[in-house]
């Protein structure tokens, strides 16, 4: 039976990645990579990275985009409410103007954003699983959005600033039935429906 949704908030890709210290559990680095293929805020790309320890060339981390407004309203609307961001201010953090760019070979997903003397890096490593996830009703805020996407576990990421290498692993697990979870996994085929109505029950 064919299903027919709208309003279509956003269609693209959306691998996120977050770094932890191994024994503590503290995280060191999240980022959120957005890939807009289609959304009434336009197309192009938004790199979220937020950073535990300051540096001296991004603070505590910023919004790389060649489409702020896209990036705004991705922020405002979902990253923000995504559970690996939810202790994080991502609210605050800075936005600047960057060509973004990636390349995926089935095995390694890069992402490169250049900025005047800023290069980032990030790499999704050794894909475990693919699956399609289906969320209807995911809770953003004061309204909910319904979700389909298929996700990819990854054994290993990284996150370097020029030539500095960002510390922390990402955390793999796996249940007894062999099913994989990671803090670093790819994000294809996603679409977000809505907002949906404020729920009152």
């Amino acid at each position: 039976m064919i299903e027919i949704k709208r309003p279509v908030f956003f269609s693209g890709e959306n691998p996120g990645m977050t770094l932890l210290v191994p024994d503590s559990g503290e995280i060191t680095a999240a980022a959120s990579y957005w890939v807009c293929t289609d959304s009434p805020a336009g197309i192009g790309h938004a790199l979220v990275l937020w950073l535990a320890a300051e540096t001296a060339e991004l603070g505590h981390g910023c919004i790389f985009t060649d489409n702020r407004e896209l990036a705004r309203v991705l922020v405002q609307n979902l990253t923000q409410h995504f559970p690996e961001f939810e202790t994080i201010p991502v609210g605050t953090l800075p936005y600047v103007e960057a060509d973004c760019g990636h390349k995926y070979d089935g095995e390694r997903y890069e992402v490169l954003c250049q900025a005047a003397n800023l290069r980032v890096e990030l790499a999704w490593i050794n894909v475990l699983d693919r699956k399609q996830v289906i969320w209807p009703g995911f809770p953003a805020g004061q309204v909910s959005f319904d979700l389909t996407t298929v996700i990819c576990p990854c054994r290993r990421g990284t996150i370097q600033i020029n030539d500095r290498v960002i510390g922390g692993q990402v955390k793999v697990t796996q249940a007894e039935d062999g099913e994989y979870s990671s803090t670093a996994f790819l994000a294809f085929a996603e679409t977000w429906i809505g907002p949906l109505d404020e729920k009152t029950e």
